[in-house]
């Protein structure tokens, strides 16, 4: 019960310029794990069902090494973070299917030239009515981890002001953003009826795609607003808070959000992908227009799930967060190259060097 698993996206960049490049189709092999994805600049990758978030740590970092080694032999380099920092993106790199087709169409200019970059914990869980307690529950937290895994403050070259640029280009899609208040299995079903198509029920893809939902390929809830993580640990860390939300709210009943209780959340979220660990939260329970320091609230988030993820296995993966509270997040160091080298390609092989160091 509660296994845990993970999906990384990574971009594929040359190894001297760090430039992306439009080369996945070279990496794809049947029943291999790496896999095709909606542009031909990235793949992703998988482990398979853990136990705890070590075996995730395991088995994130053997996926990355082979991944890292078939790159390599086709003179590709790879890397995850939110948003490849320079671009431009090569032109026309909508990997070749009718399902990929179809999403360029139906979104637009701006969906086919949307390069981003996530990672996605799936969290087993007994039952539909469990994977919708657990998500309304979990929701009001997604502005703390997402906070902590903001990799993304660079786009087309520049400075963007954000931690997580990624969180805003995500918000092309009205079907994105943090849960909406839906109480019961019912209700969520009666909703994913009424979106659903035929090719989404032929492939086991949900319509919905908020930033935690419960999927329909698989009997867990996904957590999936997550920029890549270059570095293991954070990844690693993610996966445990994700694994422990779910475990703390599967079987208490769904809060009854108010219209004020999401505009807050939305205001949160909005702050975290802006501001990553400096931001201001507001209060939720109850929503009394306090604010809290981010790392203030991610620090009492962990405080208070620590004795069930010590529970489940997973308590020593928490100390990473101390660290990232102290030295800052993947955007931070990110930063810190650019303004110490003056160069994104170092910033993009510093990425490539983070992926790697597993």
């Amino acid at each position: 019960m509660f296994t845990v698993g993970v999906e990384e996206e990574f971009q594929l960049v040359d190894p001297v310029t760090g430039s992306l490049k439009g080369r996945a189709p070279d990496l794809l092999e049947n029943g291999d794990p790496v896999q095709q994805e909606f542009q031909r600049t990235m793949v992703e990758v998988a482990t398979p069902v853990c136990g705890t978030a070590q075996e995730v740590r395991r088995m994130l970092r053997d996926r990355r090494q082979e991944l890292v080694d078939k790159a390599s032999a086709h003179g590709l380099a790879v890397a995850t973070a939110g948003l490849h920092p320079v671009g431009i993106y090569p032109p026309d790199q909508v990997s070749d299917t009718p399902r990929y087709h179809r999403i360029a169409a139906r979104g637009g200019a701006p969906m086919r030239e949307l390069h981003i970059f996530g990672m996605h914990v799936h969290v087993a869980i007994p039952n539909v009515e469990a994977a919708v307690r657990a998500m309304s529950g979990a929701a009001p937290y997604i502005p703390h981890l997402l906070a902590l895994s903001a990799s993304s403050p660079f786009q087309f070259g520049e400075d963007t002001g954000y931690e997580s640029f990624r969180t805003i280009l995500r918000a092309l899609s009205p079907r994105v953003g943090p849960p909406l208040p839906v109480a019961t299995s019912g209700e969520y079903t009666r909703l994913l009826r009424l979106l659903i198509t035929e090719e989404d029920r032929r492939i086991g893809q949900s319509p919905i795609a908020w930033d935690i939902r419960p999927s329909l390929r698989y009997p867990t809830l996904e957590f999936r607003f997550f920029d890549g993580c270059p570095r293991l640990e954070t990844a690693t860390l993610l996966a445990a808070l994700a694994r422990a939300l779910t475990i703390m709210f599967h079987d208490r009943p769904a809060p009854q959000r108010t219209g004020t209780d999401l505009q807050l959340l939305l205001e949160n979220r909005w702050r975290a992908a802006r501001f990553g660990l400096d931001a201001h939260f507001y209060r939720l329970d109850p929503p009394t227009g306090d604010q809290i320091p981010a790392r203030e609230a991610i620090t009492a988030l962990i405080d208070r799930i620590r004795p069930l993820s010590e529970r489940y296995g997973d308590g020593d993966v928490l100390s990473e967060a101390h660290w990232i509270l102290e030295q800052g997040t993947a955007a931070t160091r990110m930063r810190e190259i650019y303004e110490e080298t003056g160069s994104l390609p170092d910033v993009t092989r510093w990425v490539v060097e983070q992926t790697g160091a597993v």
